[in-house]
């Protein structure tokens, strides 16, 4: 009878030690969108900030992983049906947090502004009700925050005119077919870099609408442990200066936008 017990137990232990590897190779499948300087498709491998950030959180809880790009509504439908494990970098919303389990730590804090050509004055007085008379451009299925979203859902803003890309956004700016981009400023100034247009288009004073973005996963429980884990290194590099300095060494990359007109106005936050 103990020697039973004890070939039973030696299987039970063989067995526990395979799952427990099993889990330690199993990669984890990221999606996310070409979002310059966030996250991009580099010559060698995915590269950008958020990219960065994601690869040493990664690396210091030793869990492989992949990112694929995809348009971004269908980045998070795969997320929503199970096809892949997490995403980023993504505002929260009621919506989302009814399939996904964000991350307890903010991966990146992003901040949405306005856009304009240097030889059109723009009037804004800090309501976005002002920019009503303007033709704005907006990327489509992409949120701006409870503020903006919520001018957009109430028509507040009626001449929208949408494309798939931010770059598509400006290229109409530039061709005085939209007089105001609203964009991810950060997202945005990349934008200006890549098509030369830094001395064209500026950014209207005054305005930036904070927006915390996350990493976040589908509800499956063994990927709870695994957000935990990543939620204690990105606490980490917090705190010893490493996540600082990802962020300080992109922003080295941007010349200074000088705004089209002064405006004063606060700042808000929102969760979306």
């Amino acid at each position: 009878m103990g020697g039973k017990f004890i070939v039973f137990l030696l299987f039970l232990l063989a067995l526990m030690a395979s799952v427990s590897a099993a889990s330690q190779e199993r990669v984890i499948r990221l999606v996310t969108l070409e979002y310059p300087p966030y996250e991009f498709q580099g010559a060698q491998d995915a590269s950008g900030i958020a990219v960065e950030i994601v690869r040493e959180a990664f690396d210091r809880i030793e869990q492989p992983f992949s990112i694929q790009f995809l348009p971004w509504g269908r980045a998070i439908r795969e997320v929503k049906n199970g096809r892949v494990d997490g995403i980023f970098t993504i505002y929260k919303t009621p919506e989302r947090e009814t399939f996904m389990s964000y991350s307890k730590e903010v991966l990146v804090q992003q901040s949405i502004g306005f856009f304009a050509r240097r030889d059109h004055q723009i009037y804004f007085d800090g309501r976005i009700a002002s920019l009503s008379p303007y033709r704005i451009g907006i990327v489509r299925k992409v949120s701006y925050g409870e503020e903006i979203d919520s001018a957009l859902a109430k028509g507040v803003l009626e001449n929208i005119v949408t494309t798939d890309t931010g770059i598509n956004s400006f290229k109409l700016l530039l061709a005085d077919r939209v007089d105001v981009v609203i964009s991810n400023q950060l997202g945005g100034l990349e934008i200006l870099k890549q098509l030369g247009i830094e001395e064209k288009i500026q950014l209207v004073p005054s305005y930036a609408y904070d927006i915390p973005s996350y990493i976040a996963f589908a509800k499956e429980p063994y990927l709870e442990g695994i957000k935990q884990r990543l939620d204690i290194a990105i606490r980490s590099m917090k705190e010893d200066g490493s996540y600082q300095k990802i962020i300080a060494d992109y922003l080295q990359h941007y010349r200074s936008i000088q705004p089209v007109i002064s405006t004063p106005v606060g700042s808000g936050q929102a969760v979306n």
